[in-house]
């Protein structure tokens, strides 16, 4: 049978090839996923010249209406069809001034493949909370939901741990939103949603997978591993305060600079103030004792020790003027012996002669 239908395609190929007229489509079908139609078939490979395409589909009041016209690609949007109803769609193909014969198909809307659903998943203590919403589609400028279409829909929902791959349970949502309860805490559970229609015994496409981890008291792990991290980072920062103060502290209480070795000469030494000279009883100073023994054979002498006096006045005025007796006040108590000392030694002399 099948090569029969094959002599039959080959021999409509070279007929038409010969007397010029252009082959119909063939293989003409239709894909449709959540009302989301397209009608298809296979292009030509044989025809020298180009050739284009127009599809149209009937009215249920009669008459056809284009839904694509002199296309180039071998497939054409459906989707604007009214859902309820059967409709017959064709195509045929055009070359220049020449058209095939066309090529029709009953076409039912509602008969679509169900897409996955859109699902959120929010992590609860000991449990799950699942959002599940379509799957949508848009027909003449609006989005539309299953629900619009089939009204009772059900969402089935297997729950497996993701660690084991063991299948947990199977959850049939009615509604858009579903709490999956006593599971383990801390706890990785992945889900798939598919969407069922009891009334045509019809199941849909799965939804990708969706893996969350569960929480004990309100506390996600994303949430406990934000607020480580937080932790964390203000310690780090406390420190780098602490560091940055203490090195301000240290540079005005103990500066890294140093004084000159002159100043620190300087300030080694013991400082004297004149209250403190005043209540030192042991002063330095040298005492000169004066003995005079006059004599009528020793007249020579005497002279000379005279003149010998004399010089060592006159050399502790020198030693006293060349000082600056005034802010010393140990030097003004020497200055003040010697010259006590010299006026005892003048008077002395004064006596011998």
């Amino acid at each position: 049978m099948a090569l029969r239908c094959w002599r039959y395609l080959i021999s409509s190929c070279l007929i038409c090839s010969v007397y010029g007229l252009v082959p119909e489509p063939q293989n003409v079908r239709v894909h449709s996923v959540t009302f989301n139609s397209t009608l298809q078939w296979d292009p030509l490979t044989f025809h020298k010249e180009n050739v284009t395409y127009t599809v149209q589909y009937e009215r249920h009041s009669g008459g056809f209406t284009d839904l694509c016209t002199r296309i180039a690609f071998p497939e054409c949007s459906i989707s604007s069809i009214p859902l309820l109803g059967n409709y017959t769609v064709r195509v045929r193909t055009e070359s220049k001034k020449e058209q095939s014969n066309w090529k029709s198909i009953t076409f039912t809307p509602i008969d679509t493949v169900i897409g996955p659903p859109e699902v959120l998943v929010e992590p609860k203590p000991r449990a799950l909370y699942v959002e599940v919403s379509g799957p949508f589609f848009h027909q003449n400028g609006d989005s539309w939901s299953i629900r619009d279409v089939y009204g009772n829909v059900v969402y089935s929902v297997p729950i497996w741990k993701k660690d084991y791959g063991e299948q947990v349970n199977t959850v049939n949502i009615k509604y858009d939103s579903e709490k999956l309860s006593n599971l383990d805490p801390w706890t990785t559970y992945c889900i798939q949603v598919r969407a069922f229609l009891p009334e045509l015994n019809k199941t849909g496409e799965w939804s990708k997978v969706s893996c969350t981890a569960t929480t004990d008291e309100g506390i996600s792990s994303m949430l406990l591993t934000v607020s480580l991290l937080s932790v964390l980072i203000v310690f780090f920062l406390c420190c780098w305060m602490s560091l940055y103060i203490y090195q301000q502290v240290k540079c005005v209480f103990h500066p890294s600079y140093s004084l000159p070795q002159h100043f620190k000469e300087f300030l080694s030494k013991p400082f004297y103030s004149s209250q403190s000279l005043a209540l030192q009883e042991d002063y330095s100073h040298e005492k000169i004792t004066v003995v005079s023994e006059i004599s009528k054979n020793g007249i020579d002498e005497s002279e000379e020790q005279v003149n010998n006096a004399k010089q060592q006045l006159q050399n502790s005025k020198e030693i006293s003027e060349a000082k600056d007796v005034s802010g010393f006040p140990l030097l003004h108590t020497v200055h003040t012996e010697w010259y006590y000392n010299t006026q005892q030694l003048e008077g002395i002399l004064q006596s011998g002669s």
